[in-house]
């Protein structure tokens, strides 16, 4: 059985339609890429920023509370000298031993 084949005409007019549609849809799908990017890379940016805040502040506090030690230190020392002494040669003995144990 013999079939007939057709073979469509293509209007020129619909495929430079449809090109134009399709370009139209890629620029807005780059502009929308792109809009995207910018607004994950602020949201990074702020995330950064409160971590470095965070960190900055963190390193403050620890500084301010290890010279509060060292002042507390200070004051224990020259209200107690003799004390202070004692306590430091019992340290150096305790770790002099400590590290002799550690080798035999």
């Amino acid at each position: 059985m013999a079939t007939k084949t057709t073979t469509a005409k293509t209007n020129p007019n619909n495929e430079t339609d449809l090109v134009k549609a399709l370009e139209s849809q890629i620029e807005g799908l780059q502009s929308d890429v792109h809009a995207l990017m910018k607004a994950v890379t602020e949201r990074g940016e702020s995330k950064l920023d409160q971590a470095s805040d965070a960190v900055s502040d963190t390193t403050q506090k620890t500084a301010e509370f290890a010279n509060e030690e060292v002042e507390h230190v200070r004051d224990y020392i020259k209200k107690q000298p003799i004390k202070s002494v004692g306590l430091a040669l019992g340290a150096g003995i305790a770790l002099a031993l400590l590290s002799r144990g550690q080798r035999g």
